[in-house]
C-alpha cells in the first residue's frame, strides 16, 4: 500500500515539476535559466520536487479555505447580517451539508473519475487496478480530511459552532464521501453506469443542489440541518455507514472494471490525449447540417474579403455550435427573470422589510456576468474547427491582429444580446418590487451589465490569443491561463462581500473595462503573431 501510494506521489510530483520547468522557459529573462539539459538534472529535479510536493500540500489547503470560505462563509456574512448566531449556525451547516453531501457525491468520484494519472499508472506503468484504486482512494481521504479540518475550524468557529462540532462536520463529511464513492462502484457494477459521466443528471443535481443551499438564505429561513447532522444518531449512522463502506472498498476486488470504464484505453500506443479530449471535442463537433449556407446568407458573404469573409463563413457554418451557448443563456434569465417577478410579487412585504432594491443587485452582477458571458466555448469552437488547422501556416500567424479584431465584433454583438436581456429582466424584476427603482441606480445598472459584457468579451478573446491554451487535443496546459482567470473569477466572487457602492462600483468596471479593452489590442498587435500558434 505505501510503497503504491510512493509511486503515486512520484508520478504526481514529475508531471508537476516537468510542467513548472517547462512553464518557466517561456517567462521573459528568467526563462533563458532553464536549458533543456535541466530536464535530465537529477539533483535539480529532486530539489524541485521538494518544493513542488510541499507546493501541492499547500495548495490542498489553499482549496480546501477557498472552498468553504467563498462558498459557505461569504454568503452567509454577506446575505445574513440579520441573522441571530443561532441561525447562523444553522444556515452555515446547512450550506455546507448540501453542496458537500448532496452535490458533490454525485459529481466528484475518485473511483470513476477519468484521469491522466490513472490511464498512466494502470495502462502505460501497469500497476496493478486494486492496489492503484486502494492506495488512491485511501491517500485522498486521510487527506480530504486533514485539509477540510482547518477550513471548518476556521471559518465554522466564526459561525458559533464548537472545535468539537467543527471536527465532527469534517469527519462525517469525509465518510459520508466514502460511502458515496462504495455507492457509485456498486451501480458500475450492477448497471454499467458510470454516473458522473451523464451530464444531464450531474448538472441538474448540481442546480437543485445549489439552488436548496442558497435559497433559504435570500428568505432568513435556517433549515434544521444543523441540528439534524449533528445530533447523535445521524452521527452514528454516517459513521457506521462510512466505515462499513471503507471496509468494502479495502476488499474490493473487481477495481480493474471500473479502471477500464474510467480509462476507455486498453492499448498504450494509442494517442493519450484522445482518452482525455473526446468528450470536449463531441461539445465542438459541427453538423453536417450547418454546412448548407441560405442563399441570404451567401449574398452578405458576396460583399466580404479576405479575413472576413473567412470569419462571417466560419461563424455561419457553426451556427448551431455558437448561437445554442447564446440561446441556452437567454433562455435561462428570461426564466428567471419571470421567476423573479412572480416571487417579488409574493413576498412583497418580505422585500419591504428587507429594504431591497436596485442597489441590491449591483454585487451579484460581476458574478452573473462570469457566468452568462459567451467566449471560452466559442474560442474552443474556433480553435477545433478553424484556427487548428490555419495555424499552422505563417501568414495566419502574422495576420492575428485581423482576426482578433473582427472576431471581437462579432462574439461582443452575443454577449450584448445577453446583457440586454439581463438588464431588462432586472428591470422587471427591481419594478415589480416596488418603490424608487426608476432613476440613476436603474441608469447604472445597465452601464455596469454593458461594461460587464465588453470586459467578459474581450478577456476571453485575450487570453485565447495570448495564451492559446488548447492543445491539439483540446487539453488546457497553460497554468498562466488558469491563474489569470482564478484571479478574475476571484474578484467577481470579493464583490459579494465588499459591497462597494453602486456609484463607485460602476465607475471601477467601466474604467477596468476601458484600460482592458486598449491593452489587448495593444498587446495582441505586438505579440499575438508569436503567441497564437498551435502547441
Amino acid at each position: 500500500m505505501f510503497r503504491t501510494i510512493n509511486t503515486l506521489l512520484s508520478i504526481r510530483t514529475s508531471t508537476t515539476v516537468n510542467m513548472l520547468m517547462y512553464y518557466i522557459q517561456k517567462l521573459p529573462l528568467i526563462g533563458k535559466l532553464i536549458k533543456e539539459t535541466a530536464y535530465a538534472n537529477l539533483k535539480l529535479k529532486k530539489t524541485v520536487s521538494v518544493i513542488a510536493f510541499l507546493l501541492t500540500l499547500l495548495w490542498g489547503f489553499m482549496t480546501r479555505l477557498a472552498y468553504v470560505g467563498m462558498l459557505v462563509f461569504l454568503p452567509v456574512v454577506s446575505l445574513g447580517a440579520e441573522l441571530t448566531e443561532e441561525q447562523t449556525l444553522r444556515q452555515f451547516v446547512h450550506i455546507l451539508a448540501m453542496i458537500s453531501l448532496v452535490v458533490a457525491c454525485v459529481s466528484s468520484v475518485t473511483v470513476l473519475e477519468p484521469k491522466r494519472e490513472k490511464y498512466v499508472a494502470v495502462k502505460l506503468m501497469r500497476l496493478s487496478p486494486t492496489r492503484y484504486m486502494k492506495a488512491s482512494l485511501g491517500y485522498r481521504y486521510v487527506t480530504f480530511l486533514i485539509y477540510l479540518v482547518p477550513a471548518l475550524l476556521l471559518f465554522g468557529t466564526r459561525m458559533g459552532a464548537t472545535v468539537t462540532q467543527a471536527v465532527l462536520l469534517a469527519a462525517l463529511i469525509t465518510l459520508w464521501r466514502i460511502v458515496a464513492e462504495y455507492a457509485h462502484l456498486k451501480l458500475f457494477e450492477k448497471t454499467g453506469m458510470v454516473l458522473i459521466k451523464h451530464t444531464a443528471i450531474v448538472w441538474s443535481v448540481i442546480a437543485l443542489g445549489y439552488a436548496a443551499a442558497y435559497v433559504p438564505l435570500l428568505f432568513n429561513w435556517a433549515p434544521p440541518t444543523e441540528t439534524v447532522l449533528l445530533s447523535w444518531p445521524a452521527g452514528l449512522l454516517i459513521a457506521a455507514g462510512g466505515l462499513w463502506a471503507a471496509v468494502k472498498l479495502a476488499r474490493y476486488s473487481r477495481y480493474r472494471e471500473a479502471v477500464d470504464a474510467a480509462t476507455k484505453r486498453d492499448d498504450p500506443l494509442l494517442n493519450l490525449g484522445k482518452m482525455m479530449s473526446d468528450a470536449e471535442k463531441k461539445s465542438v463537433r459541427v453538423k453536417d447540417s450547418d454546412y448548407k449556407v441560405e442563399q441570404e446568407q451567401q449574398n452578405k458573404l458576396e460583399s466580404k474579403k479576405g479575413y472576413a469573409y473567412l470569419n462571417a463563413l466560419f461563424f455561419i457554418r457553426h451556427h448551431s455550435l455558437i448561437r445554442g451557448p447564446v440561446n441556452k443563456r437567454l433562455a435561462v434569465i428570461g426564466a428567471v427573470g419571470v421567476a423573479g417577478v412572480i416571487l417579488v410579487l409574493l413576498f412583497r412585504e418580505q422585500v419591504e422589510r428587507l429594504g431591497w432594491g436596485v442597489k441590491g443587485i449591483f454585487p451579484i452582477l460581476a458574478l452573473v456576468m462570469y457566468f452568462m458571458a459567451v467566449g471560452e466555448k466559442i474560442c474552443r469552437t474556433m480553435f477545433y474547427n478553424c484556427d487548428l488547422s490555419l495555424l499552422r501556416y505563417s501568414y495566419y500567424r502574422n495576420a492575428a491582429y485581423e482576426h482578433f479584431r473582427i472576431r471581437f465584433g462579432k462574439i461582443l454583438g452575443m454577449n450584448l444580446t445577453i446583457a440586454a436581456a439581463l438588464g431588462a429582466s432586472l428591470t422587471a424584476v427591481a419594478a415589480s418590487a416596488g418603490g424608487e427603482w426608476l432613476g440613476s441606480d436603474l441608469l447604472l445598472l445597465w452601464v455596469c451589465i454593458v461594461s460587464l459584457s465588453v470586459f467578459f468579451t474581450v478577456h476571453h478573446l485575450c487570453m485565447y490569443y495570448m495564451f492559446q491554451p488548447y492543445s491539439t487535443e483540446l487539453n488546457v496546459k497553460n497554468p498562466l491561463y488558469y491563474l489569470v482567470n482564478m484571479a478574475v473569477s476571484s474578484a467577481c466572487g470579493v464583490s459579494l462581500v465588499l459591497r462597494v457602492p453602486s456609484s463607485r462600483l460602476t465607475v471601477v468596471i467601466f474604467t477596468v473595462t476601458v484600460i482592458y479593452l486598449l491593452l489587448a489590442f495593444v498587446l495582441v498587435r505586438r505579440y499575438g503573431h508569436r503567441t497564437f500558434r498551435v502547441k
